[in-house]
């Protein structure tokens, strides 16, 4: 006989893929600014008015012109996270008897959950006449690898989130008269996620009175892999107002991620196993617009400044629907990511013939706030400090290197079971927490002009 309960359980797994899966629609959690080695050393000031090299392009396509002639940038980031979670507790719903019982496994303190990527990014520049110029470039815009040991207290909410992007962008810019100039780039962007979490089926099983069912005794592993392909544009504008003073903003629209995969479970008790089983799934995840404007402003022939202020438009993403191959119903995941702002002021100095000296200070505000931060992306409000350096080795390749070091605000998890077994959490249990987070980054590049 068919189990009365097949439905509401099917719909709790539902609920648990479309929270794991919501990671993939965040950027300023996991966005990578890291996209030049010239741009790091001053905090990315200016780089929508293209201040220091062909990469601003990732920001602005109108950039091509102001810089000229044929090249290819190409370099790579290293991006040394640490994300340390202390004072970690874990405790399933109060129906569950006795009320708040602990889930075992390891914590209170848990060192660093993420790994530390190096990204690449490539940027071309061709000059078609004296007015139209051709650009190409490959970048990982977004991504994020974390990942806890498997008997990790909250390994109901999070064990490992594994995204990453690429996108390849080729673009066109036109130079005006009056000192302006203005590009567009189509955006080609492939997505990659695996996510994966703990399932509580002793606890579930509990729930149903069925009997040996014990919480915490019966864990599995469900695991998501997907990808797809978006398409999107971008677009901006440079004007140099003064001959020593140039600004420019640049323009990205939103995108639609159509993320489609399986997913799987592992060692689903009988009877369970006729209700968790493995299918296809698929969801749309929506990427948000940013707007960026900056400018740079030369002092004197030795000393220039910078400034950049960006907007990420991140209240677009109010909910997550997941669709499943079989009969089930959709299932929608509430959102609260709010819109975020990034602000950065630098300078450059040329120190000597060939060589310049660069640093910059900027804020970088987080979409996650404490009712709704998750082990998957535990962001937080960060303070960038950089410095960098520039050499001309010859007239026709040039170095760059940058450094920034990132303090994150310390932030909370405050994650809440509830009493209703059709929550969201109800089976995974509260968690709380804090997480201290930051970053070091290094950044190498080379300039070649032919």
């Amino acid at each position: 006989m068919r189990n009365p309960m097949t439905s509401p359980l099917r719909s709790l797994s539902v609920l648990a893929l479309g929270l794991a899966l919501a990671p993939a629609a965040s950027a300023s959690g996991f966005l990578l600014r890291e996209q030049s080695a010239a741009g790091l050393g001053n905090a990315f000031a200016g780089a929508s008015a293209g201040s220091q090299d062909l990469s601003s392009m990732f920001w602005n396509p109108a950039v091509l012109p102001v810089f000229g002639g044929r090249e290819v940038s190409l370099g790579g980031s290293w991006i040394g996270i640490h994300m340390d979670l202390t004072g970690a507790s874990a405790s399933r719903s109060p129906v569950f008897q006795p009320a708040d019982r602990p889930i075992a496994g390891g914590g209170p303190d848990l060192p660093n959950a993420v790994s530390q990527p190096i990204l690449p990014a490539l940027y071309l520049s061709w000059p078609v006449t004296d007015r139209v110029y051709l650009g190409f470039s490959v970048n990982v815009p977004f991504g994020l690898v974390t990942e806890y040991p498997a008997d990790f207290i909250g390994r109901y909410h999070a064990l490992k989130t594994d995204l990453k992007t690429y996108d390849f962008a080729p673009s066109v810019a036109y130079k005006a008269d009056g000192g302006w100039t203005f590009g567009a780039a189509f955006v080609a962007r492939k997505a990659e996620a695996t996510l994966s979490s703990a399932v509580d089926f002793g606890a579930i099983g509990n729930a149903l009175g069925l009997p040996g069912f014990v919480p915490g005794a019966r864990d599995a592993v469900s695991t998501l892999k997907g990808d797809c392909w978006a398409y999107g544009w971008k677009a901006g504008f440079t004007w140099q107002a003064t001959p020593d003073l140039r600004i420019g903003a640049g323009y990205q629209a939103k995108a639609t991620l159509k993320v489609k995969g399986n997913v799987t479970y592992s060692a689903v008790p009988a009877p369970l196993d006729t209700t968790f089983v493995n299918a296809p799934g698929a969801a749309d995840v929506h990427l948000p617009a940013t707007a960026s404007a900056g400018f740079t402003w030369d002092l004197s022939p030795a000393f220039s400044l910078q400034g950049e202020g960006a907007w990420t438009g991140w209240s677009d993403f109010r909910e997550l629907r997941v669709r499943f191959g079989s009969a089930q119903p959709d299932s929608v995941t509430n959102e609260s990511w709010k819109d975020t702002f990034f602000v950065s002021l630098g300078g450059i100095w040329k120190a000597a013939p060939g060589w310049a000296v660069k640093a910059g200070l900027a804020y970088d505000r987080s979409p996650v706030d404490d009712r709704h931060r998750t082990p998957r992306i535990p962001d937080a409000n960060r303070t960038w400090a950089s410095a960098g350096v520039s050499w001309q080795a010859s007239p026709a390749i040039t170095w760059d290197l940058g450094l920034t070091r990132i303090f994150g605000q310390r932030s909370r998890l405050a994650l809440t079971s509830g009493v209703d077994p059709a929550g969201p959490d109800f089976y995974r249990g509260n968690l709380s927490g804090a997480y201290d987070v930051g970053a070091t980054i290094v950044a190498l590049s080379g300039r070649f002009r032919f």
